[in-house]
């Protein structure tokens, strides 16, 4: 079995090419939007400096055998979603993608729309279903079996291995691939995840005049958190760096949110060894620095810790006590004290 099952999402706040070596023997895939495409994070502006420096890294890992991801996974394209418009977008993207010696092995999208049409215009390209589509069982992939070839597993369950075994039978029983991402630090069945998505999509995210007029803010895991509520960061859907060796033989690739984070070196440090010393919050994205911080090796080391990470009964809470008894063990007074929590989404969120 290959060691390579990493996707590390492109990112030029740090040096992608230097953080990346090091790992290179981990890292299976590295996912992008490429420049002017709409994808499921807030982007910055592309200079001539950010065009040179993404096909470089791009080429660079290339050449190191690692496969290209190139990603349509906005959740909403607003009055394009169904157009001439957008399939053109699509191709013209692709094209230029070819022309730089970048033509992806993998594009991955929200959009069944731009799925078929990279059907029918690039049949060649295996086509990945986002995470995002929020796709959760196997009777959903049926529906659409004829549209991709490889798939992530629904987010809000895929920390209980006996779902990621279930679709992962399914996946090779139909000749697919399935993914899985291993720092998700939203809330387990967010009531916001698909409002926040759509924000994404049309790049606006922050807060807006009317918002506060009305009192309303869109953060609501900031809000939880800022009320006390630290247990739901326990219950998440996160991975821990060294339960990953539990997953990864039923998954061909594992997603690491690193295109936003401050620390995308920490991440794929602690996936790539599957070791991590230090406070697990930081290393899930969005970037949480919470009053006190969460010690990875205190977490792992409670004989709680397994019976937490496989709870069936994650998604009704019965509140047995579990979580608040782990995170009483598993918490240290943060050297920041208590952090400004608003201040820890800015690289999250775009406002």
């Amino acid at each position: 079995m290959s060691n390579r099952k990493l996707a590390v999402g492109w990112f030029d706040n740090k040096p992608f090419q230097d953080v990346c070596a090091p790992h290179v023997e981990r890292i299976k895939e590295v996912f992008f939007a490429w420049p002017g495409v709409t994808a499921s994070r807030p982007m910055d502006d592309w200079t001539d400096e950010r065009r040179e420096r993404i096909v470089s890294d791009l080429r660079w890992a290339k050449e190191n055998g690692i496969e290209l991801d190139t990603i349509f996974n906005a959740n909403c394209y607003g009055d394009i979603s169904m157009t001439e418009t957008l399939a053109d977008l699509v191709t013209e993207k692709l094209n230029e993608m070819d022309s730089k010696g970048l033509f992806p092995n993998h594009l991955t999208t929200t959009s069944p729309f731009i799925a078929k049409v990279v059907r029918t215009r690039f049949p060649s390209l295996k086509i990945r279903f986002s995470i995002n589509m929020d796709i959760a069982t196997t009777g959903a992939l049926g529906y659409v079996e004829d549209l991709f070839d490889s798939f992530y597993a629904g987010r809000n369950a895929h920390r209980r291995l006996d779902y990621i075994k279930e679709m992962s039978a399914w996946a090779k029983a139909h000749g697919k691939m399935m993914g899985m991402q291993a720092n998700p630090g939203c809330l387990r069945n967010c009531p916001f995840h698909t409002f926040h998505n759509n924000l994404h999509g049309h790049n606006r995210v922050g807060q807006s005049a009317a918002a506060e007029k009305f009192g309303f803010t869109n953060f609501m895991c900031r809000t939880v958190f800022e009320r006390g509520g630290y247990e739901e960061f326990i219950k998440g859907i996160w991975i821990r760096p060294e339960d990953l060796p539990l997953y990864e033989p039923y998954v061909g690739v594992v997603k690491l949110a690193t295109r936003r984070h401050p620390h995308p070196d920490k991440i794929i440090a602690a996936y790539a060894t599957c070791s991590y010393d230090g406070d697990l919050a930081e290393i899930m994205d969005p970037f949480y620095r919470f009053p006190k911080s969460i010690d990875n090796k205190s977490l792992g080391a409670s004989p709680l810790w397994p019976q937490v990470r496989d709870c069936a009964n994650a998604d009704n809470c019965t509140h047995c006590g579990k979580c608040a008894e782990l995170l009483k063990a598993a918490s240290k007074v943060s050297a920041s004290g208590a952090a400004d929590m608003a201040s820890t989404f800015k690289n999250f969120f775009k406002g």
